[in-house]
């Protein structure tokens, strides 16, 4: 199990924070944020539901948690994705992610790294 999930509450601290979406209570979405730096977040663990999927939910996630990030402080908002996530590299290039050098001290083959800024 990965260390993220044993240290949820941690991983996530203030300013960091993680968002769940719930209609009716049953999870169907969700995205994180941690902090990196004191001004950078990492944005994390956007995921939707495959029957959830369509609907918007992705972008609403992740305009809530960029609204949030922007609200706690940070300045810019950097993520890692994979090639073959087209339909996530499209929504986050519709946000104005664009293309970063990687931000983590031994970057994963084939990973792309992306960011925004959240001050425009």
């Amino acid at each position: 199990m990965s260390s993220e999930l044993v240290q949820l509450r941690s991983f996530y601290t203030t300013p960091g924070f993680l968002l769940l979406a719930r209609p009716e209570d049953v999870p169907v979405g969700c995205v994180g944020v941690r902090a990196l730096t004191g001004s950078t977040g990492e944005l994390r663990r956007l995921f939707v539901t495959p029957r959830s999927r369509g609907t918007g939910l992705g972008r609403r996630l992740l305009a809530e948690a960029t609204e949030q990030a922007a609200h706690n402080g940070f300045d810019r908002l950097v993520l890692n994705t994979l090639p073959t996530m087209t339909a996530a590299r499209a929504l986050y290039g519709a946000d104005g992610y664009v293309p970063i050098e990687p931000y983590v001290a031994e970057p994963v083959s084939g990973v792309q790294y992306l960011g925004r800024d959240l001050t425009r």
